[in-house]
């Protein structure tokens, strides 16, 4: 859950500073701190706290423990405040007149107090401030995207844009190498120091995916034209026009089936000499550079 990773943030920034700020008489058994600090940092709340409590009188252990509670409670706070900042102007403005049971105006005018006043409420008194302004459904939505807000950020998740296509591909490895979850994908799939119990099996199944995957040029083509100014675009779709139309062109005037009739017309073909010319030249200047 989400306070699993806020009770792991909190260890990381003040177990070492706990246990050397410890005077002699709250420590019922000696200890290493650093030996200590790589057995309980990767323990969950619990069973920290009771590992704790064989080492550290019960009521310095209690103490830390309602430091986190504080800790908790402050890293919530600031996401309320955080989201409030960024986001509720922004999502008032989004919501159609229709939605607004008073004037929408008059709640957005920039010389009322009502929206200063709301930027500084808890959620409970700030939803209950909606009421008489917003029908509930956009309350509720607005209640929704503070949900998923905060779970990314007590978990310090990012949200990333895939297609569904790649979503689709991300899921089979996962289900074919096995992984815990999406983090682990990735970092079976990119990192050289990542290791599991069984590599060939990961290498195999990350095989058999790639040859199960369909060529995406379309994807490509689209990055490539981004990356390129107007005039350009329009060039790259003037050669895409050409070649096609020269290929399809010759496919009908060629009777040969003999070798290779598709490459030989490949080579003949003036388009494709050019680009190779040129691709050949200047790559053999970029090594020499090197």
């Amino acid at each position: 859950m989400t306070e699993d990773s806020l009770w792991q943030t909190f260890l990381d920034e003040q177990l070492a500073s706990f246990l050397s700020s410890l005077p002699d008489k709250d420590i019922q058994i000696p200890f290493s701190i650093e030996a200590k600090m790589l057995e309980w940092g990767g323990l969950g709340k619990t069973r920290c706290f009771i590992a704790m409590r064989k080492y550290i009188r019960p009521a310095k252990v209690t103490a830390f423990e309602k430091t986190f509670e504080e800790f908790k409670a402050q890293s919530r706070a600031s996401l309320w405040t955080s989201y409030l900042h960024k986001h509720l102007v922004k999502f008032l403005k989004s919501v159609p007149e229709s939605e607004y049971l008073q004037d929408k105006e008059t709640l957005l005018a920039t010389d009322t107090n009502i929206l200063n006043s709301w930027l500084s409420l808890e959620p409970r008194p700030l939803y209950k401030a909606m009421r008489p302004w917003l029908s509930q459904p956009v309350i509720k939505q607005f209640q929704n995207r503070y949900r998923a807000f905060k779970h990314r950020g007590l978990k310090n998740i990012e949200t990333i844009e895939v297609s569904p296509k790649t979503k689709q591909l991300i899921d089979r490895v996962k289900r074919k190498t096995y992984a815990e979850n999406y983090d682990e994908v990735f970092e079976m799939l990119f990192s050289k120091d990542y290791a599991v119990t069984k590599d060939e099996e990961v290498a195999a199944a990350k095989q058999r995916i790639s040859d199960e995957l369909p060529p995406s040029t379309n994807l490509f083509l689209e990055h490539f034209l981004l990356r390129l100014n107007p005039n350009d675009r329009n060039r790259v779709k003037m050669l895409i026009e050409l070649s096609y139309n020269a290929g399809w062109d010759d496919a009908k005037k060629s009777k040969k089936r003999k070798g290779d009739p598709k490459m030989e017309a490949l080579v003949d073909f003036e388009l494709f000499n050019t680009a190779a010319s040129f691709v050949n030249t200047h790559n053999l200047d970029d090594d020499t550079e090197a």
